[in-house]
This record gives structure tokens, C-alpha cells and sequence, in this order.
């Protein structure tokens, strides 16, 4: 059983870890937990065997290709998010430096997908039969995830226009650069003749 003391450590860690982020970063944390516990923990499909009926859920982890996606998206963009070691490893391999926010509205978008597939799935076969159908709380993580890929990509837009601005600076001070280093090279070439 761990002791008061580290436990309280571990606390400390957290809370100072959780310091280092920003406002915006520490909702999207909030976030990502939240849609984790829903995406585990409730139902996508509802089936029951006569219309009036109780029913029984089909939650997510009883597709295996689509589970696998889901969660390993979210694992990446909780890592992305939260572990600073994650995030270099990825720079390290991936190359990604500018936007943020675009690898955060990439994993969002894959994990949409892969949940509108399966929703299709089941509205098509729920025309064929009326015993199988979408839980409410499919519909939820669906708000859910659509709401936040609007707020991703709206921050990506953002990202893109002060990254945009930030190059078009440095290539005016590049242009004017390469401009004073002619006229001296000019100026060399005159006084050497």
C-alpha cells in the first residue's frame, strides 16, 4: 500500500505537469478523457428482439478492426497532448513542427470515420430490420467528436494564417538580405578595379 507521501508526489507531478499547459490545451486533455470513457463505456448499437422489448447494447470493443482504430488514434492523441516524450518521439519520426492542431483534427477525423462507418452499417441494416438500432449515446459521441473536429479545424485555419504571416515576414527580410549583400559584392567589384 503506498504511503501519504507518495501519493501526495504523485499528485504534485500531475498538477505541475498539468502547469505547463495552456487553457485551450488543458479543455482538449478534458476532452479527449471524457470521449475515452464514452467511447469505452456506452453502447453504439441497441438490439432487442421484439420492438417493445428491453433491449441490449453493442458497445465498441465487440468489432475489433473498428475498436483497434479508435483507440489507438486516441492513444496517440492523448500522447500527443499530454507527454512531452511522445511528442518529440513523434517530431522525431514524423516530421510535424507547425501545427498542432492539424495532428489533433487528423486523429479526430479518423476516429469520426471509423465511427460513421459503423453507424452506417447499422442504419442500412436497420431497414431491413427494426430490431437493431443506433443508441442514443452513439449519437452523443458523434455531437461529440463533430463539435470538436469544427473547433480543430477552425484552430488549424488560425494556425495556418499566423504561420503564413510569420513566412511572408521572413522572406521580405530574406529579399532585403540578399539585396544589401549584392550592392556590397557591387561595391567590391568597383573598388577592386
Amino acid at each position: 500500500m503506498p504511503s501519504k507521501a507518495t501519493s501526495n508526489k504523485t499528485i504534485m507531478k500531475i498538477l505541475h505537469k498539468m502547469d505547463r499547459y495552456d487553457k485551450n490545451e488543458k479543455i482538449f486533455i478534458g476532452y479527449l478523457f471524457i470521449l475515452l470513457i464514452f467511447i469505452l463505456l456506452t453502447p453504439i448499437i441497441k438490439v432487442t428482439w421484439l420492438k417493445w422489448t428491453e433491449w441490449y447494447g453493442v458497445r465498441l470493443y465487440k468489432s475489433f478492426e473498428s475498436c483497434v482504430i479508435v483507440l489507438l488514434s486516441l492513444a496517440i492523441l492523448i500522447g500527443w497532448n499530454v507527454s512531452f516524450r511522445f511528442k518529440n518521439i513523434f517530431l522525431t519520426y514524423f516530421w510535424w513542427r507547425d501545427n498542432k492542431a492539424l495532428i489533433n483534427f487528423l486523429f479526430l477525423f479518423i476516429i469520426a470515420t471509423s465511427y460513421f462507418g459503423m453507424i452506417d452499417a447499422v442504419r442500412i441494416s436497420s431497414w431491413v430490420t427494426s430490431t437493431i438500432q443506433i443508441s442514443w449515446w452513439c449519437i452523443f459521441v458523434e455531437i461529440l467528436l463533430l463539435l470538436w473536429i469544427v473547433f480543430t479545424l477552425i484552430s488549424v485555419i488560425k494556425n495556418a494564417k499566423e504561420m503564413w504571416k510569420k513566412t511572408k515576414i521572413i522572406n521580405m527580410i530574406d529579399e532585403d538580405k540578399e539585396k544589401q549583400e549584392e550592392t556590397k559584392d557591387e561595391i567590391k567589384k568597383w573598388l577592386f578595379e
